[in-house]
């Protein structure tokens, strides 16, 4: 069966409020990837948390803004696969977003395809924003991969989380 590897997992800092992403094994997100090795078989789902620590708990909730898997560790790297972009998935079939714009965390599940059948690591990126709820609605309205309305928001720093190193065996 082909597997792939989570190993030296990184958990990305914000600088101005505590973020952090997560990923894990189950689809109701309760039983995290610990850091460090974890074995995933190729095509299985990916389920990814973020959390915000803010203080402010009753005002602000967090926004997926672009989500994306690189092949190296730069969130700043131009070639992407994009999960999550506009706060919409990018395919419906393969990208269930599960919460976001409604409290400091968000969630979603993807499968992800591997570029041009490449086993390389993988490096999942998401940008966040912290909306103000008291000003606007903030959960994203998405249909047909477009984003109807625009919300003032506060960016965060970029969350990385990987390397997913793919691998196949030859059974």
């Amino acid at each position: 069966m082909p597997e792939g590897r989570l190993k030296d997992a990184k958990v990305g800092k914000g600088s101005k409020v505590g973020s952090n992403m997560t990923l894990y094994r189950n689809d109701n997100f309760t039983e995290a990837y610990p850091a460090g090795g974890v074995t995933l078989p190729v095509g299985s789902v990916l389920h990814v948390g973020v959390s915000v620590e803010e203080s402010e708990t009753e005002r602000f909730v967090v926004v997926l803004e672009d989500c994306y898997a690189t092949q190296s560790p730069d969130p700043e790297d131009i070639m992407r696969y994009y999960i999550i972009q506009n706060k919409c998935p990018t395919e419906f079939r393969q990208v269930r977003v599960e919460e976001s714009g409604s409290s400091l965390r968000a969630r979603f599940s993807a499968l992800l395809f591997l570029y041009q059948g490449d086993y390389r690591d993988v490096f999942l990126h998401c940008r966040l924003s912290l909306c103000d709820q008291r000003s606007s609605s903030c959960t994203p309205v998405c249909l047909k991969r477009k984003y109807r309305s625009v919300t003032p928001s506060v960016p965060l720093e970029p969350l990385t989380i990987g390397p997913i190193t793919w691998s196949q065996n030859e059974d």
